[in-house]
């Protein structure tokens, strides 16, 4: 039976079974011989590799025309977090000037590559960076339960850029369920500002003649997003507390700077996070939330739909209750700035628009 969240793979091994034995001795020779070279693109520049499209996005923004950036993973049907690498992605990140990666267990095999690489290569990692900002240190991999609900807690205090869009007990919703580490940190704007930062400073390293203009580009990053700042502090100030449900605990990060109440039932998220399907009484459970009326919106991650999961997007949209799409990767054709006002814009709408909860 297929499970709502695929495990990590963590035996690479495997992936030569029945390859000709010349054909594995050429790749491993092309993997020893490319180990940290590290020579630059095509003009010169530094060659950045990340694991995501999401993250690629975040290095072009910084790195502009000075830089290479090319992503692994790019499709966006794809699950990052069952994502299988093969040798040529190998090369890849071994060969990088810079890797950036997410981290927490979400796209292990780029850790597997690099703790196997001599050269050490420079690497940014975003959960590491996001747990570098005070108040913000929580972000370990969901693959470890956690003993707290959702801590919102976690994330009452933020930056003084943002200490104005808070009054009062901000986020002083609950939370029912046990996973206050989430990996999906680029769903946080300010952990991304961080992991933007962090990658100007590793450019910098790599073309000091260059670092005014990462600098530069850094900080203009980081203005786009002010604008999606103030979207969601008037998300928290109209909808603060209001109930949402979810198919995977993908975005509970930004639903936790809106100060929206998840009630998505304990059971089901430890099911999803550890790939097992969950059981009937859960299901029923879901499906009477959903019939209620309770929950103004539905998050919806498409990347890791399920049969179960597509049958209750249908249940709420078939009881008047708007779905969210909230995915892992980027379109091509959008940036991480505009892609995430999307998200954040597209959630206003849904609350704007949802019937009022029935109790």
């Amino acid at each position: 039976m297929s499970t709502l969240r695929s495990r990590h793979v963590r035996n690479r091994a495997r992936r030569g079974a029945g390859v000709p034995v010349a054909l594995l001795g050429l790749t491993t020779t092309l993997l020893l011989t490319s180990c940290g070279t590290g020579s630059g693109g095509s003009g010169g520049e530094p060659t950045v590799v990340a694991s995501t499209d999401t993250w690629a996005k975040v290095a072009e923004a910084v790195a502009g025309e000075h830089a290479e950036v090319e992503s692994i993973i790019s499709d966006n049907e794809a699950d990052p977090h069952s994502y299988e690498s093969t040798p040529r992605d190998a090369a890849k990140i071994n060969q990088a000037d810079l890797v950036v990666h997410n981290g927490g267990g979400y796209d292990s095999f780029v850790s597997q590559v690099l703790s196997g690489n001599s050269a050490d290569t420079p690497s940014v990692e975003a959960v590491a960076a996001a747990e570098t900002e005070e108040g913000h240190g929580a972000h370990e991999s969901t693959e470890q339960p956690a003993e707290s609900s959702h801590a919102a807690s976690e994330h009452a205090e933020h930056s003084e850029d943002h200490s104005h869009a808070h009054s009062g007990n901000e986020h002083e919703h609950t939370h029912d369920h046990a996973h206050s580490g989430n990996e999906h940190v680029w769903y946080q704007p300010q952990s991304v500002r961080r992991v933007a930062d962090r990658i100007a400073e590793e450019l910098s390293e790599l073309s000091p003649d260059r670092s005014a203009d990462f600098e530069q580009a850094a900080a203009e990053f980081d203005r786009r997003l002010d604008e999606v700042d103030g979207d969601i502090a008037e998300i928290r100030q109209q909808h603060r507390g209001t109930e949402v449900l979810t198919t995977a605990p993908i975005a509970d990060l930004l639903l936790d700077e809106t100060g929206l109440n998840d009630i998505t039932p304990r059971s089901y998220v430890q099911s999803v996070e550890s790939g097992n399907d969950p059981a009937a009484s859960t299901i029923a459970e879901l499906q009477d939330l959903v019939d209620s009326g309770r929950p103004a919106v539905l998050i919806h991650n498409p990347q890791t739909a399920s049969p179960l999961t597509e049958r209750l997007r249908e249940r709420a949209e078939r009881n008047g209750i708007p779905v969210v799409s909230m995915p892992e990767t980027l379109p091509a054709d959008e940036t991480y700035q505009q892609w995430i006002s999307g998200r954040v814009s597209a959630l206003q709408a849904a609350l704007d628009k949802a019937p009022t909860p029935q109790r």
